[in-house]
């Protein structure tokens, strides 16, 4: 099987820098009845979630609270939460949701302050008949506090409230094809899941059996706020579309995600593009733009909005790479072009973009977070063992904040 794609989490962060950070974390979940040294809650927590590949190939993932934004140097695991397989967390109404890496099943907690974790509710699947690995919270789409979806056998969705942690249905409506052009229908992942404006716009694309080729169109299902069912179905065209990010007036974007970033340059498929889909609900025709004309002929890959206009994306700097794409499709020189993406930052109005010195290469694919008002990139080393997070000032220069181990996949603000 052929394979191009490196799923990588990368990062950037804000310009601000105060002092060290004070690194918080549970060793434990203690209950109401069992504690008994109270302790001052902090004004302010986060959620830092990272994952960890182990030498036997099994994966943990921690989940660490710190009290501020403001860390410094390296951010020890050794406190943090461990959990086993890929437990995913993010912040709802201010608690924290940790999806289970062993089951279906999500877990939430009220955090409390440094070492105090009330383990409130957990919600189990499994009565839907959703498999023990199909819960992880990126297949999940939050409406609001009170409704979530999740993915469910690719088209259907369990609607269930996350403050409430109870089912309230399942919604099995489409008006999707399950295939098309050769290609099966699969459902998007969302990376990392957060509230955006409603209605939940959820992407689809279709691929082959190996993810390997992806059909020229993705599809987005919007669904009716009150009953859930599906309104209508979008059809954009780009492959593989997945990564979806909102601007302020609502509009969305969507970009592919690591998926067979460089099959065009071979001509084993169609170039990946960003579309975007109005605040109403409709494809925004005249929004098409070819952004490789913003970089220098160079391909973009993941484009995430952040604010005020502007946006993040991956650029492959083809021009650092020789070989020759003309005589077919040569696993060797995708690997070595995986290695030449930079990050850029993208001024959508102004139709212009950057390159942001301060972040080395990295992969295709970054993951970021927007915590307070400071923009926050995770970029690991080349063997995924560390993280090293930016802080990005849009329109001005990344610093790096600390470095921590494993893939930092979202930090999240509890309250």
């Amino acid at each position: 099987m052929k394979s191009t794609f490196i799923i990588t989490f990368e990062a950037a962060a804000a310009a601000r820098f105060v002092g060290v950070a004070t690194l918080l974390v549970a060793a434990g979940c203690s209950s109401d009845s069992d504690d008994k040294t109270p302790s001052a809650a902090s004004e302010h927590l986060y959620a830092l979630q990272t994952l960890v590949y182990q030498p036997d190939e099994t994966t943990l993932s921690y989940v660490a609270v710190t009290d501020t934004l403001d860390v410094s140097g390296e951010l020890t695991l050794k406190d943090a939460k461990e959990l086993p397989g890929y437990a995913f967390a993010t912040t709802i109404n201010g608690k924290l949701l940790i999806s289970s890496g062993e089951g279906p099943e999500i877990t939430q907690y009220e955090v409390e302050s440094a070492s105090v974790w009330h383990e409130r509710a957990t919600l189990s699947f499994a009565g839907q008949g959703v498999p023990s690995f199909g819960a992880g919270l990126e297949r999940h789409w939050f409406l609001n506090e009170r409704v979530a979806y999740l993915t469910h056998e690719v088209t259907s969705r369990i609607v269930w409230d996350p403050t409430e942690m109870v089912i309230r249905g399942v919604e099995e409506d489409t008006g999707l094809a399950r295939e098309a052009g050769g290609f099966v229908l699969d459902a998007a992942f969302n990376r990392p899941p957060r509230l955006l404006k409603g209605p939940v716009l959820k992407p689809f694309y279709y691929r082959d059996e190996d993810w390997f080729y992806f059909g020229e169109s993705s599809r987005v299902a919007i669904y009716d706020q009150a009953t859930h069912a599906e309104r209508t179905v979008l059809e954009l065209p780009c492959p593989g579309l997945e990564v979806m990010s909102q601007a302020e007036n609502g509009d969305t974007y969507f970009a592919p995600w690591t998926y067979g970033p460089t099959l065009s340059l071979f001509g084993e498929g169609p170039a990946t593009c960003v579309r975007r889909v109005k605040a109403n609900g409709t494809v925004d025709e005249a929004w098409a733009p070819d952004l490789s004309t913003w970089t220098d002929g160079r391909p973009v890959q993941v484009l995430r909005y952040v604010k005020d206009g502007k946006a993040l994306g991956t650029v492959l700097h083809i021009d650092e790479v020789e070989g020759d794409f003309s005589a077919g499709y040569d696993q060797d020189l995708a690997d070595e072009l995986d290695r030449h993406w930079r990050l850029w930052e993208f001024d959508l109005e102004a139709e212009t973009a950057r390159v942001i010195e301060e972040i080395p290469s990295s992969g295709s694919g970054f993951s970021m977070s927007e915590v307070d008002g400071r923009t926050f990139v995770f970029t690991p080393n080349e063997d995924w063992s560390e993280t090293t997070v930016y802080e990005i000032e849009l329109g001005g220069a990344a610093r790096a904040r600390f470095r921590t181990r494993g893939i930092v996949n979202t930090w999240s603000k509890i309250r």
